[in-house]
Parts: C-alpha cells; sequence; structure tokens
C-alpha cells in the first residue's frame, strides 16, 4: 500500500445496502475493489462481460467515487468466467486501456489508480 491513506465503503452488491463507513480514497464493492491515488486518469471506465453480455458500466474515480452508467453492481460468482474491460477517461490526451479475464474463485478484482495510470489485479480471498 502507498502513503495515501485508505478508506472503504463497503457495498453489497446483491441488494445495493451501504454497509460501511464512506470515505475518501478506497471502495469495496464486495468483490471489486478500487484503491485510489494520484493518477493521470480522471476516471477509469470499467466494463463486467459474462458470457459476451455487459453486466455492468463503472465509472471509478481516483478520490473513491463510483457511478454506475449501466446495469448493476455485479457480485462474481465462484466457478463463472468474466472479463473486466477498463478504459482510462483523462483530460489530457492520456490513453489506457486493460482488461482481465478470470474464473471467480474467491478473490477480488483490483482496480488502482497509479502516477501511470491505472492497474487491474486480482486480489486476495474476500467471498
Amino acid at each position: 500500500m502507498n502513503s495515501i491513506t485508505k478508506k472503504a465503503v463497503s457495498l453489497m452488491a446483491l441488494c445495493g445496502v451501504i454497509q460501511g463507513a464512506a470515505h475518501a480514497s478506497e471502495i469495496v464493492m464486495d468483490t471489486l475493489l478500487v484503491s485510489g491515488g494520484p493518477s493521470p486518469c480522471l476516471a477509469v471506465r470499467v466494463n463486467i462481460i459474462q458470457d459476451g453480455k455487459s453486466l455492468s458500466e463503472l465509472n471509478l474515480g481516483p478520490t473513491g467515487t463510483l457511478k454506475v452508467q449501466k446495469g448493476t453492481l455485479v457480485h462474481f460468482k465462484k466457478g463463472q468466467e468474466y472479463l473486466v474491460q477498463a478504459s482510462c477517461i483523462s483530460g489530457s490526451g492520456f490513453v489506457q486501456q486493460s482488461g482481465l479475464k478470470f474464473v471467480a474463485d474467491g478473490r477480488t478484482i483490483i482496480v488502482q489508480f497509479a502516477d501511470n495510470g491505472f492497474q487491474i489485479k486480482r486480489g486476495g480471498v474476500a467471498y
């Protein structure tokens, strides 16, 4: 973890109820973690796809903001295959796209803002 104070909002994706306290730089959506920080990305647009169908499109901000653009918050079901596609939304012309295809196994997916854009990676066991 970097020196930025980490805080969390825990959202239950299935019922949409906020369970934790709202904080500034980190969002936990049951199976998706967003870690904020300085970045050339004003936001990261995340598209969660299963069997070729978009389940959810989210805009994630480096300060911990979350806006559902399409669909609902997704709870990754163990044993199911997903594709997460992400792209940087930048006001400066900076371009970055990334993706991660995985079979849900109880580990979180982390979208981490960084000085050089963002990263998508697998985390530890969360569900």
